[in-house]
């Protein structure tokens, strides 16, 4: 539980220290597009997350995941971030994303992640993923009609402030009286104060406007493809690092909303796990169905993962069992957002055999921070 605690506190002393430096510097302020905090990728891949059945959707940031099931000290981490939308859309203005093409929109969307666990085994895992998201309900960002009344104000409130600079710098240029240049410089920056807070001001507007779209459109439908890699190694000197399995996985995540409610998600996964020791190879094809009930703050699911494959060693196997396969496992819980920076993930997974019969049962517990 101090585990958890300090993440939190780390969690908070991140968002408190990003909102000082947009405050610090509004020039370029992103826009917070994110409408939900989904899990990352290189951890849907691993199976680790409290739910196997992952709910879909875009970040638009950096963010970080922990997971807990051992609750050991060592931690369970992965890194995610979209570089195409960092690079080139995440602007203050929103006029460069709406008229990129859909391919570059879409493009926009490609998502990197990269995490590592250690098993009940105390072998570590690896993990990298890339994810895409090829249809969204609804693209917020493209209906101007959202922004429009916050954007014509602001508009015309810096033209007004950029006309202003523009003709004390002129005034600035002819003035031949210290006294007067001194008076000219002051007004300039007073002016460019002004700009900065206009800045600040309109970054606030867009953070209301996506939080009232986020609270009506938390279950929208979603729709993306991935793929990953996996390894599963022991470190347990410093000179050695030694590999005990790998693997990939191709996968896709789709969500239905219904009402204000709803959200239904499943997922269809083919897995290949490569055992390095005994060099044999399998293949899984795992299907699941998620059903969550709740709000934007807080939702409850209840799920169930089908894994099949002809090879038996990938579920007997704990250090070859990669992504945490079983035969059938069931899972519960849900997602409570502590603030728009930060949500905190529970569940209980119980798992089953061939033959399903009850084979394992375990709390699964994360926090996603948003690194602003």
């Amino acid at each position: 539980m101090k585990l958890t605690k300090f993440i939190l506190t780390l969690c908070l002393l991140t968002s408190l220290n990003q909102l000082y430096a947009q405050l610090g510097s509004a020039s370029d302020i992103p826009v917070p597009t994110e409408f939900s905090i989904p899990v990352s990728p290189a951890f849907d891949l691993l199976g680790v997350n409290n739910a196997l059945v992952a709910r879909p959707g875009n970040i638009r940031d950096f963010k970080v995941d922990w997971a807990f099931k051992s609750w050991r000290l060592k931690p369970n981490l992965a890194l995610q971030a979209q570089p195409v939308w960092e690079l080139f859309y995440n602007r203050a203005k929103l006029e460069k994303y709406r008229k990129a093409s859909p391919f570059m929109r879409t493009l926009s969307t490609l998502d990197i992640s990269a995490g590592t666990i250690e098993d009940q085994s105390l072998a570590r895992r690896l993990s990298f993923a890339a994810k895409i998201t090829l249809y969204k309900g609804r693209d917020a960002l493209l209906d101007a009609g959202l922004f429009n009344e916050a954007e014509a104000e602001y508009n015309a409130a810096r033209s007004e402030l950029e006309e202003r600079i523009f003709s004390l710098k002129a005034k600035l240029k002819q003035s031949n009286s210290d006294e007067e240049r001194t008076k000219l410089k002051e007004q300039i920056e007073a002016s460019e104060s002004q700009m900065d807070f206009l800045d600040v001001k309109q970054k606030n507007n867009n953070m209301t406007i996506a939080s009232t779209f986020a609270k009506r459109n938390w279950n929208a439908s979603f729709l993306d493809v991935a793929y990953g890699r996996m390894y599963t190694y022991r470190n347990d000197t410093l000179s050695k690092l030694d590999l005990k399995g790998s693997g990939y996985a191709l996968w896709i995540n789709g969500s239905y909303g219904i009402g204000k409610k709803i959200l239904l998600s499943g997922v269809l996964r083919m897995s290949v796990i490569d055992n390095q020791v005994t060099n044999e190879n399998s293949m899984l094809f795992s299907s699941g169905v998620n059903f969550r009930y709740g709000s934007p703050k807080f939702n409850f699911f209840a799920e169930v993962m089908y894994t099949q494959s002809k090879e038996s060693f990938v579920f007997e196997d704990e250090s070859q069992n990669l992504i945490a396969a079983n035969t059938l496992s069931t899972s519960y819980g849900g997602d409570w957002r502590l603030s728009r920076n930060v949500t905190l993930t529970y569940g209980v997974r119980v798992d089953y055999d061939r033959n399903l019969r009850f084979q394992t049962i375990a709390p699964v517990a994360g926090v996603a921070c948003m690194m602003r």
